[in-house]
């Protein structure tokens, strides 16, 4: 899809924190986090919501999911690491894996400000992506 946000970094037309690369997904830092290390799990082809792929598909996508859910545990240390599907920002099927502290995922759900800086962004991806 042309004007897809995940679609143009999947083709190299915007830039991100790539932590994870295959023939079928991509895993890499959200620009807009809630919390810092928050990553998506992408699926290159484009299709709307994730429960429209095949069987085959989203099961691949879930064990990716949870390689990078234990990477974000063993890298970053968080409390506790979540994986949400919601599908209501980009219509590009995807995965977040949040690492929460002990307050839980609501706190997550709120705007991380200040966003990390790019310098902050490399050196998570770095971290998470030394544990895949």
């Amino acid at each position: 899809m042309k004007n897809c946000i995940f679609c143009k970094i999947i083709n190299g037309e915007i830039p991100c924190n790539k932590i994870y690369e295959d023939k079928e997904f991509l895993v890499f830092l959200d620009a807009f986090p809630a919390v810092k290390g928050q990553t998506l799990v992408i699926p290159k082809e484009h299709y709307d919501y994730i429960i429209d792929s095949s069987e085959e598909k989203y099961t691949k996508l879930m064990l990716l999911s949870k390689k990078v859910a234990q990477a974000i545990g063993k890298s970053l240390k968080p409390f506790r690491t979540g994986i949400l599907i919601e599908g209501l920002q980009v219509a590009h099927a995807h995965v977040k894996i949040y690492p929460m502290t002990r307050f839980g995922i609501k706190e997550c759900m709120k705007q991380l400000e200040p966003k990390p800086s790019e310098q902050e962004m490399i050196e998570i991806a770095n971290k998470i992506r030394g544990q895949i």
